[in-house]
């Protein structure tokens, strides 16, 4: 009987021992998990990204490593990143892949900074070289190109929340295929029963008959562009944000950068018109 008790007894305190070191290692793990996992920073205004791009308020950043070279962006609800593969020259739109790093030209490390007014840089550190910065992660040929409002997916819907987007941003966004087929499914629609202008011809503005078009400026992603559309009363009920203006001549700078110039892209057949030169262009 004595030896059963002891057994029992035994077996008890074996098991406690196992249940004590199972919660022990589970703690463990909990707390390396915990220091593993990132200290998320909001951001509360317009804050910039190298010297064109702007990352809109509520975008999440935090950083990668232990060495604080890297950061990692979330950008808000709506917004995706415009990435262009540096080695492919593919452009693409996504919600992950966003950053910032430094990279030293020898040895030692450079520090990934922010900065409310300033945006984001580099700090020497441990670095014995030069520190070098890019809006992208540090072993990603991808880069951030732009900051795109991807809700505003077709040419015909309202938005008041703008894109941003680098100089190459500008023209690369015409290499995605979504923002491509939005412009080429609008001027199908439009054109559907009417004759459309010899778009083939590269001055063929000057030969407009503008009692038959008109221009019309929109956003699609967030992006400003204009469309020559056909000058049809019932067009305008049918696409009530589709903006009629006169032809513009130039584009305004609204921001910082040189002088914007208004440029147009053929694509399917089409063309569609867009502002460079600066950070805030608009059609004029």
């Amino acid at each position: 009987m004595k030896t059963f008790f002891y057994n029992l007894s035994s077996g008890l305190v074996i098991f406690l021992m196992v249940l004590t070191l199972s919660s022990c290692e589970k703690d463990t793990e909990q707390d390396a998990s915990l220091k593993l996992s990132p200290e998320k920073q909001v951001l509360k205004k317009v804050t910039l990204l190298g010297n064109e791009i702007n990352l809109p308020i509520g975008t999440a950043w935090y950083y990668t490593n232990r060495e604080k070279n890297e950061v990692a962006f979330e950008l808000p609800k709506g917004y995706q990143f415009l990435l262009h593969n540096t080695l492919t020259g593919e452009f693409k739109v996504a919600n992950d892949g966003g950053g910032y790093s430094c990279t030293c030209s020898s040895g030692g490390s450079c520090t990934t900074f922010y900065n409310a007014d300033l945006g984001y840089g580099c700090l020497q550190s441990t670095c014995g070289g030069s520190c070098t910065g890019k809006n992208g992660k540090v072993k990603s040929n991808e880069v951030i190109e732009g900051v795109l409002y991807t809700t505003n997916d077709m040419v015909d819907s309202d938005t008041v929340k703008r894109a941003s987007l680098s100089e190459i941003g500008k023209k690369g966004i015409f290499k995605v295929a979504a923002f491509r087929n939005e412009i080429k499914r609008t001027y199908d629609l439009v054109y559907k029963h009417v004759d459309k202008p010899d778009f083939s011809n590269p001055n063929f503005e000057k030969n407009l008959n503008n009692d038959k078009f008109v221009f019309a400026k929109t956003y699609l992603f967030g992006f400003e562009i204009g469309l020559i559309i056909p000058n049809d009363p019932n067009l305008g009920k049918l696409m009530t944000n589709l903006q009629r203006v006169e032809a513009p001549k130039k584009c305004d700078c609204g921001g910082s950068g040189s002088g914007c110039d208004l440029k147009k892209e053929g694509l399917f057949g089409y063309v569609a018109y867009y502002c460079t030169g600066c950070t805030a262009c608009t059609m004029n």
